[in-house]
């Protein structure tokens, strides 16, 4: 089994590496990414690649299964350019897989493609809207490249989706992990709701799960249990205050737009509202349940902090 991982040089794509190394049944695996990666892994051949590059299908023909992880997370200022790696990235991924012989597609979406609403269900499923966020590009490119998984038509290769929840461990750190640094955390409009964490050993876990089982379809992949927002910033020794989104919103866009934070205000309508999703399909149909809880995987991020 060859395995292609797109990239492959970002924190996901390490911990799947690392765990592929050990699997007996993968005898090679095919990195792809735009950085220039230094590592010591055995079966890694690694291609420093754009994900836009149409001689991408040149190495996918190297591939059995195919894992899509690149993508922009953290928000740029370009609009336009973030579209066209995510967007236009995935394109040509799935055009590259239905040109070889690809027999698996795993691709990389988020808990987040469901968005932050007052009115979301205690737990959301697979079958619940994908309703994202109406400003937010990383939302609106993940629900937008889950549309063109739809219209993927290959009799050849299975297509998988998989949608992670806030990915959190020792690895980890990205504009997101980066928010505990911060002296104060701010509880909007003083809501205070349930926030859910998977750990990076259990996402690459997930994948691994996903590697060697023919389980199309979307399946959320989550931790155990969940934390107050309040009880997050607590844990991590930070103070929660309650501020008027009036007031934190255009503040907060304000300093993106100086590019003083890394992040704007759309944001934190994942802090003000509860979006927390089921991970019952994952663990009936593919048999992963995660060894981790919401806490322990917190704890363990900020015990290398």
């Amino acid at each position: 089994m060859k395995v292609a991982i797109t990239g492959a040089a970002g924190y996901f794509g390490r911990k799947i590496i690392e765990r592929l190394e050990k699997n007996e049944e993968c005898e090679e695996i095919i990195g792809i990414s735009r950085r220039n990666f230094k590592h010591n892994f055995k079966k890694l051949k690694y291609y420093r690649m754009d994900v836009r590059d149409r001689n991408i299908k040149n190495i996918f023909k190297k591939a059995d299964i195919v894992i899509h992880l690149a993508f922009v997370l953290k928000p740029i200022h370009n609009r336009e350019e973030m579209r066209d790696i995510n967007v236009n990235g995935t394109k040509n991924v799935l055009r590259a897989c239905k040109e070889t012989n690809v027999k698996k597609i795993i691709i990389t979406s988020s808990t987040m493609v469901y968005g932050a609403w007052p009115d979301n269900p205690e737990y959301l499923t697979e079958d619940s809207p994908l309703r994202g966020h109406p400003t937010y590009y990383y939302n609106q490119d993940k629900i937008e490249m889950e549309k063109l998984c739809k219209q993927f038509r290959n009799d050849k290769a299975i297509l998988t989706i998989l949608r992670p929840c806030l990915v959190l461990g020792p690895t980890v750190n990205h504009f997101y992990s980066r928010l505990i640094n911060w002296p104060f955390l701010p509880l909007v409009d003083g809501k205070n709701p349930d926030m859910q964490f998977l750990h990076e050993d259990d996402l690459a876990r997930a994948y691994e799960i996903f590697i060697m089982k023919d389980l199309p379809g979307a399946y959320n992949v989550v931790g155990k249990g969940t934390m107050k927002w309040k009880e997050v910033i607590e844990t991590a020794g930070r103070k929660a205050i309650k501020i008027p989104s009036l007031i934190l919103y255009p503040l907060a866009n304000f300093l993106w737009k100086i590019r003083i934070l890394e992040a704007p205000a759309d944001i934190f309508d994942f802090i003000k509202y509860r979006w927390v999703a089921s991970g019952e399909k994952a663990k009936k149909e593919a048999g992963f349940i995660p060894k981790y809880t919401t806490r322990e995987t917190l704890l363990d991020f900020l015990s290398h902090l």
